[in-house]
């Protein structure tokens, strides 16, 4: 492939162990243990050659920091940052506030747009990303 784009992680955590029958229900509180899943995009940046890899930062928090770590500690070539407790981003409406970030350090925040408009707009940055030329 020429580019990934890693839109989510499929999960970041899972149970470490699973029932072999149904728990019932009691009145006693229940207590899972998690183990961390493997991380796709991590392994996606160790294995690139000269793919562009794209990932995402959901952030609640620190948005710009923690999109940075990440661009570099998952060898990246862009990031979509977004702060999903901003109000009319995130998971549960129509539009998204983004920020994208080249390797290079270069930003460009979108406004308020439909997450169709966001899809569009980052297709529109990877295509110009120095790899792709």
């Amino acid at each position: 492939m020429d580019v990934v784009i890693k839109a989510a992680a499929v999960a970041d955590y899972a149970v470490a162990c699973t029932a072999k029958e149904k728990i019932k229900k009691t009145d006693k509180r229940l207590v899972l243990e998690l183990v961390k899943n493997p991380d796709i995009l991590l392994e996606l940046g160790e294995l690139k050659q000269k793919q562009i890899l794209v990932g995402f930062a959901a952030e609640t928090n620190n948005l710009l920091e923690h999109a940075l770590v990440k661009i570099k500690a998952k060898n990246l070539d862009m990031i979509v940052a977004n702060d999903v407790s901003a109000e009319g981003a995130g998971f549960d409406c129509a539009t998204n506030i983004v920020t994208m970030i080249n390797k290079d350090g270069s930003m460009l925040e979108l406004p308020k747009l439909s997450k169709a408009e966001v899809a569009d707009a980052i297709w529109d940055r990877i295509i110009t990303l120095p790899a792709w030329c």
